[in-house]
């Protein structure tokens, strides 16, 4: 990123005291995985006990990338220069070469409470800090066919704006036109909710279909859908039709810097239908639909860079964009040491009738 970037003309706001998604379970091998939290460089292992850590990805020797190392049998992290090893609370806890055991703050490195969780591996966003809550815990869907599929991309965008693209439903009937609604437009009614540390919408009258693919008007169905923003990163779209299916699909998001985010995508869903022949619909529709709006939202991160600022202008349809940034923004304000005492920000309930 240029260093003359102007951040404040940007949706760029980085609340610490929360929850960060920073791996996958699966991930984590015999190898420290190299990943990037708001910035800061983080190495992530499992250490003997089975245990995730995650510490700053230097060594305090030489500041070599610990993720280059490796986890030894005692599931200490090895810097791959010198040998220094760490603990998962980034304490040194054997150097090389030494004739006895001593250690050092000053050979400590900064580390992050870490947990697992619903197969993510979460990370405290301010380093050294006790959490003061709970990770987000993924939505069961249970009953016949049911099923999950996970899919990860890394999107040139603020979290601000990946946020809003996931939950943007204007947006389809044109990046998404024949793909995931159809070509004929209905009328739709959105209430939105304020919710604990977040905010929802529900949508009531859209019709049951994906894409051209429609319900007859004579049978009276249409969707039960929400769509969900929960602070610090987490979207959530939900689909179902009473007695019939539901579809969750809950993206844990995490910022890797002010302008690259990783977004995974869990899938969650039940059916009529077998699990494995949804779970490869979900995943093949989902990536034509991802590689669109991650193509939009590259070309508006680059444009908004080039013009040094967003500038942008919302009316009533834009129903969660606004109100995403006025949650991240209230919830960075009150890290501060003047605005210990903020609440966050309240979003006001709404009622808007589109069509889409």
């Amino acid at each position: 990123m240029d260093a003359a970037v102007d951040l404040a003309a940007h949706s760029v706001a980085f609340p610490r005291r929360w929850w960060y998604p920073v791996a996958r379970s699966s991930e984590l091998g015999r190898k420290p995985l190299a990943v990037t939290l708001m910035g800061t460089p983080l190495a992530v292992f499992r250490g003997a006990d089975g245990t995730p850590g995650v510490v700053l990805d230097r060594c305090s020797h030489r500041n070599y990338p610990l993720s280059l190392g490796r986890v030894t049998d005692e599931g200490l992290l090895q810097c791959g220069y010198h040998g220094w090893s760490f603990d998962q609370g980034g304490s040194c806890r054997f150097v090389p070469g030494l004739l006895e055991t001593r250690t050092q703050s000053t050979w400590h490195v900064a580390a992050h409470a870490a947990v697992e969780q619903d197969g993510f591996v979460w990370a405290w966003g301010e380093p050294g800090a006790e959490p003061t809550r709970a990770p987000f815990a993924l939505p069961v869907v249970a009953g016949r066919g049911a099923g999950e599929t996970v899919f990860r991309i890394d999107l040139d965008s603020t979290l601000r704006a990946a946020s809003e693209n996931a939950l943007d439903v204007p947006h389809t009937a044109y990046l998404h036109r024949g793909l995931f609604r159809g070509r004929r437009r209905n009328r739709i009614t959105a209430i939105r909710r304020p919710v604990t540390d977040g905010i929802e919408v529900q949508y009531l009258g859209e019709p049951v279909g994906m894409g051209p693919l429609r319900l007859g008007e004579a049978s009276g169905r249409t969707f039960d859908h929400w769509d969900r923003f929960l602070l610090p990163s987490v979207a959530q779209i939900e689909y179902a039709v009473q007695g019939w299916f539901r579809v969750v699909n809950t993206i844990v998001q995490l910022p890797l810097s002010p302008f690259r985010t990783r977004a995974w995508f869990v899938v969650r869903f039940s059916s009529p239908l077998p699990g494995p022949l949804v779970g490869t619909v979900v995943k093949l529709q989902g990536r034509r639909i991802l590689g669109q709006d991650a193509e939009a939202l590259a070309r508006q991160t680059e444009r908004s860079l080039q013009l040094g600022g967003e500038r942008y202008a919302s009316t009533e349809l834009d129903l969660l964009g606004t109100a995403i940034w006025r949650l991240l923004r209230s919830a960075e304000r009150a890290e501060q040491p003047d605005g210990e005492d903020l609440p966050l920000a309240s979003v006001s309930e709404r009622r808007v009738v589109f069509e889409a």
